[in-house]
């Protein structure tokens, strides 16, 4: 990799590992570019580079996350319990909460029912857990449901175990679109 798009890319972590810290001390809308520069060691030109706004740095963090789980689910096996494997994603988030509560406290959540949506989507085109291929309409309300039960979830401060979040997940499922 050339040493200009290696530091490229370091510039970025280091602005969203920024605002990620702060986060834990702050709300969104009491931090400032120039905090987030400050603590991650370059300049507002730097984040005006790869960024226009706060919302944005927090979208690429909560990309980068999406982006791994939906890697994760383009390895399951069609032999796996569903239940299982939506176990394992509920433990996974249960056990890096942050990323997801920040988004919740911010009220910018819609971002990651974007990336739910385009992961059933790709998980109907998959044909690894669904019976057959979802429509839009079919992506949409699978996808928001899940959605809103994790959200439910967090607003409940993870009260109940990700097995039993995923036992509603799967109730509330509609038993043609899965594979038996």
């Amino acid at each position: 990799m050339r040493k200009s798009r290696q530091d490229s890319l370091y510039s970025q972590q280091y602005i969203m590992e920024a605002l990620n810290q702060l986060l834990e001390e702050n709300d969104l809308e009491d931090i400032t570019i120039t905090e987030i520069c400050k603590k991650a060691g370059v300049a507002r030109v730097t984040f005006y580079k790869y960024y226009h706004t706060i919302y944005d740095v927090m979208n690429a963090s909560v990309e980068v996350s999406i982006k791994r789980a939906i890697e994760q689910l383009s390895n399951i096996n069609t032999t796996d319990n569903i239940q299982d494997v939506i176990a394992d994603i509920t433990a996974g988030i249960a056990a890096n909460p942050t990323s997801l509560q920040r988004q919740i406290n911010a009220n910018t959540h819609g971002v990651i029912l974007d990336y739910f949506i385009h992961a059933i989507s790709r998980l109907s085109q998959a044909d690894t857990v669904f019976s057959k291929k979802l429509n839009h309409a079919e992506v949409l309300f699978i996808a928001g449901g899940m959605f809103s039960i994790i959200i439910q979830w967090f607003k409940n401060d993870l009260q109940e175990s990700p097995q039993s979040v995923a036992a509603m997940i799967i109730d509330s499922l509609p038993s043609s679109a899965l594979k038996k």
